[in-house]
């Protein structure tokens, strides 16, 4: 578990299946995400399992965020070996409601700062459409670097972000 001054980053829990699919459906969140599409039970199902044991495996996932005052679940941040890219990616989603609050970048700050501290990672990557001008600057935020334009597994255009860990040696 991770905390942050407003936020709470954990594992998941049975009871946020319902909070998460109100998220992994919402078409504004799913915009960019891959090719857009709402999840379906399923696949949410199958997301909460395979963080279950990236985490048990690898030592990261993607956590749940927590707004701490409200005890609500309002996204998701974390890290994950993405299909396509042998380096480790950062991610974040929140809902609507929490975005423009510096939010994303509060997540994920606390998570850079685990996966280079605690997991003496040598970078962190991320990815992102290049019309997702939000997650674009969080990552700018972040001190991410742009490095290239790439095209993901399923064939879709993005920019290639990454951060070298500041505690490694030259």
């Amino acid at each position: 578990m991770l905390k942050t001054e407003r936020l709470i980053l954990r594992g998941w829990e049975s009871d946020d299946f319902d909070a998460f699919k109100a998220i992994a459906t919402d078409p504004r969140v799913m915009q960019y995400i891959g090719t857009g599409e709402s999840w379906s039970d399923e696949r949410i199902q199958q997301f909460f399992e395979a963080n279950t044991t990236s985490q048990r495996e690898a030592g990261f996932s993607f956590w749940a965020v927590i707004d701490s005052e409200t005890q609500t679940l309002i996204g998701l941040c974390g890290l994950f070996r993405f299909d396509g890219f042998n380096e480790v990616e950062i991610g974040w989603w929140l809902t609507p409601d929490y975005w423009g609050k510096g939010l994303a970048i509060e997540a994920a700050q606390a998570v850079m700062a685990y996966g280079f501290e605690q997991l003496n990672l040598p970078r962190i990557v991320a990815i992102a459409q290049p019309e997702n001008q939000r997650s674009i600057r969080v990552m700018e935020k972040l001190g991410m670097q742009f490095e290239k334009m790439t095209v993901d597994r399923r064939g879709i255009d993005v920019v290639y972000y990454a951060k070298n860990n500041p505690l490694s040696l030259p």
